[in-house]
């Protein structure tokens, strides 16, 4: 299984500087040349500026425009949904719903029956939560804003605030960071409809400490990884062994050159895997679990095995590469 997650990227085209010989009768044409070639090039600047200035505009005023409820409504729920993808961590946050027998066989859009409560068990002052948001809509890009409403977890270490679009049937998974040392608490995560103001959905986390301060707290390292994925409803073990990936979106996907790309979920959910250290060496690594939507999983391998599959990856980071 693991042997599908190949993408191949086109080679990047080289573009070799071109010398220009220049004596001294030249300069002054030269001069001139360049002169008017800047003002040439200050007045296709300021047009280009302006057709931009235009686009964001009007994606700025499309964004914000008024929508109507029952646009952004699914049999009366909000059309996004929120969860932090630690496995057996989550459940109904004011008890209004029970957990699904069978994930991948409920008759929903949604993920889950409704909003969530789910804990977080840090280890230390710059470990890592990964918040996920799905939208639900096959149609409409979702304008939304994100609030913490506490002054100790950020959002990736940007604050506490956010606003982003998630594309019509997508979802995005966004690192929550520990700042200072916390025990214990509850905090709300608030994902809001950017020009309603009263479509709302929460995500109550329960955050707490047991004891244990790890050294190094994994986010955009290249790492050796262990993982066990299983099918989250049959318990059905899919595979397993070991992979060098990156804790996060691998920067080598996005470029020109091959390079080996795993499922989005994969990929983040190493984030906030912790390590002790001493000097470069990895002493000792810690291990969790998660639960991946397909969405987050095969959703988009159309025809794939495990499309409509809930994975279940319990990561042990063996070893930082640093």
């Amino acid at each position: 299984m693991s042997g599908s997650w190949i993408s191949d990227r086109p080679e990047a085209e080289e573009h070799p500087v071109v010398p220009l010989g220049i004596n001294e009768m030249t300069v002054p044409r030269i001069s001139i040349v360049i002169s008017f070639a800047t003002i040439f090039m200050l007045i296709i600047s300021g047009i280009w500026l302006g057709i931009a200035s235009v686009g964001f505009l009007n994606q700025f005023e499309g964004a914000f425009a008024a929508v109507a409820e029952e646009d952004i409504q699914v049999d009366g729920r909000w059309t996004w949904e929120a969860t932090l993808l630690f496995d057996d961590t989550c459940e109904s946050r004011n008890g209004d719903w029970n957990w699904p027998n069978n994930l991948a066989e409920q008759d929903e859009v949604f993920w889950f029956p409704g909003e969530l409560l789910c804990q977080w068990n840090h280890q230390g002052v710059g470990d890592y939560a990964h918040l996920a948001i799905h939208n639900v809509d096959e149609n409409r890009d979702l304008p939304l804003s994100i609030e913490i409403n506490h002054a100790s977890i950020s959002m990736d270490g940007n604050g506490q605030s956010m606003v982003t679009s998630i594309a019509a049937g997508d979802a995005v998974i966004i690192p929550i960071r520990l700042e200072a040392m916390v025990e214990e608490t509850l905090f709300t995560i608030e994902v809001v409809h950017v020009s309603l103001p009263s479509a709302k959905v929460s995500l109550d986390v329960d955050l707490f400490s047991d004891g244990t301060d790890r050294d190094r707290h994994a986010r955009n390292e290249r790492m050796n990884v262990a993982y066990t994925v299983y099918d989250a409803d049959s318990d059905e073990e899919l595979d397993s062994g070991l992979l060098t990936a990156t804790a996060g979106e691998d920067p080598m996907c996005n470029t020109p050159v091959p390079w080996v790309c795993y499922i989005e979920g994969f990929g983040w959910g190493l984030v906030g895997l912790d390590a002790d250290m001493e000097e470069s060496l990895t002493m000792e690594g810690t291990h969790h679990t998660i639960l991946l939507p397909p969405d987050l999983a095969y959703g988009n391998s159309e025809g794939h095995e495990l499309q409509n599959t809930w994975l279940r990856f319990r990561l042990e980071l063996e070893q930082l590469l640093i």
